[in-house]
């Protein structure tokens, strides 16, 4: 009877590890089924040239932007479409590390824990996302060419209407030379979330806000009184300063405080950069936005970088018209704009709408993300007006086919045409639409990128 009962409590032990055992795997898979699942090792899901093959990328139309067939994965029938559309939708290897095939696979695969396998098929799970396809195509269009990146979007719910990075390619005709040719160099990269460039004169705002939220009159000139916004600057052409100069591209001569934002007056925002300090600059720099990664669904966009403190004060000077060691993120800047236009405040850029499964069920709708505060609501409606008499003292209203506020930017290369800038937000309240274009080696930002942003504009109100 002893050697039963011990072998029974043997036993006992026995089948409680087992138990244990199992619980325990079941948790585990439980846990990570999904995980296991989407492995670059299951054939089921991947080709040999690991190329995922299930789920579906529709626009906000129901335009199919990427789909899977007998195997293979497809794209768009229209090569405009399929190019300007590459860096959000992904290429088919995902070496586009921001794009929708490379970061929501999770989402793209429609997986079962029960039926494994036997659940999985070419259509998958559909993204939805906010794009839409016809104008992105045109913002590609307006680029001819040229390499940089375009984005228009709602800044009132985040959704990306339009968003185009340069150089791109047609992913159902990947070029053989993609790896070596200096042309395409960059072509990986989404340059709107991931990358940053010199602002030059769309960074004027910050500093404008800045005077407008700390100084009075006096403080820029003991002569005049009041606050700063019946403030008179007079431009001589040229700023001097112990260490060094600020040149404007003219003489302005006397101007209001918002002519010297159409005018775009580098003695002037130089002037009251040097008049804040740096560790002023600094800060509002830092609380607009400029230098805060944003979180865009799964990608977390590029810092913006500025060294302001400690340094000499016609550096200071230069940093405060965009220039010096300035660089900020095309998101980031977007935001600051969209804020402007909203009173202090935007949303996020997203590019998702929704996720769908086959039956057509919505599976996750993403919510709208809001900045934190960047600007006081008074100081919005203060640059709001100040940015449309830009527009329309400096780059004219029959330009564009809406009103819009917009500001521009030059920075000027030691070879090949400037760098330049546009960016802005139309003013009619059912278009709550913020925009930028960044160009490389595009010339006037006036021009060349206020072209790009009215051809958009165009398209958008059609």
């Amino acid at each position: 009877m002893r050697k039963i009962r011990s072998r029974i409590g043997i036993c006992s032990v026995v089948l409680a590890l087992f138990l244990a055992g199992i619980l325990y795997l079941m948790n585990a898979y439980r846990r990570n089924a999904s995980d296991w699942f989407l492995t670059s090792y299951n054939r089921h899901l991947y080709s040999s040239d690991y190329v995922l093959l299930t789920g579906t990328v529709v626009d906000r139309n129901g335009v199919t932007l990427s789909y899977v067939s007998d195997g293979t994965r497809l794209y768009n029938g229209d090569a405009d479409i399929r190019k300007a559309t590459l860096h959000v939708v992904g290429d088919p290897y995902n070496k586009i590390g921001t794009s929708t095939l490379a970061t929501m696979r999770n989402d793209l695969v429609s997986f079962s824990a029960m039926q494994g396998i036997a659940s999985v098929d070419e259509a998958g799970n559909t993204v939805v996302l906010t794009l839409d396809a016809k104008l992105t195509a045109a913002a590609y269009r307006a680029l001819d060419g040229k390499n940089g990146t375009v984005c228009l979007y709602n800044y009132q719910t985040g959704e990306i209407l339009a968003i185009v990075s340069t150089p791109t390619y047609d992913p159902m005709n990947i070029p053989e030379d993609l790896e070596d040719n200096r042309d395409y160099s960059g072509a990986y990269l989404n340059r709107f979330f991931s990358t940053t460039a010199t602002p030059g004169s769309v960074m004027k705002p910050v500093i404008l806000q800045a005077a407008l939220e700390t100084m009075q009159a006096s403080d820029w000139d003991p002569a005049q009184t009041g606050p700063l916004a019946d403030s008179i600057f007079n431009c001589k052409g040229t700023i001097s300063f112990a260490d060094g100069y600020v040149n404007c591209p003219k003489v302005h001569g006397k101007q209001s405080l918002t002519e010297t934002l159409a005018n775009s007056c580098n003695c002037a925002y130089a002037s009251l950069a040097v008049t804040l300090g740096g560790e002023t600059v600094s800060e509002f720099i830092q609380k607009c936005g400029l230098t805060k990664s944003y979180r865009v669904g799964n990608i977390s966009t590029a810092r913006g970088t500025f060294e302001i403190t400690g340094i000499a004060d016609y550096r200071l000077g230069y940093a405060g018209v965009g220039l010096y060691h300035d660089q900020v993120n095309p998101c980031s800047l977007l935001v600051y704009y969209g804020a402007i236009a909203g009173g202090g405040k935007a949303a996020v850029p997203n590019t998702v709408l929704e996720v769908r499964d086959s039956s057509g069920k919505t599976l996750r709708k993403p919510e709208a993300v809001m900045s934190d505060k960047l600007m006081e609501a008074s100081t919005a409606e203060y640059l709001r007006k100040a940015l449309s008499e830009d527009v329309r003292l400096t780059y004219g209203k029959d330009r564009f086919p809406c009103n819009i506020a917009a500001k521009s930017g030059t920075v000027s290369q030691s070879s090949g045409a400037s760098n330049c800038w546009f960016a802005g937000f139309t003013t009619d309240p059912d278009m709550p639409y913020a925009f930028v274009v960044y160009i490389e080696h595009g010339g006037s930002g006036s021009r060349a990128a206020g072209d790009v942003a009215a051809a958009l504009l165009r398209e958008l109100v059609k």
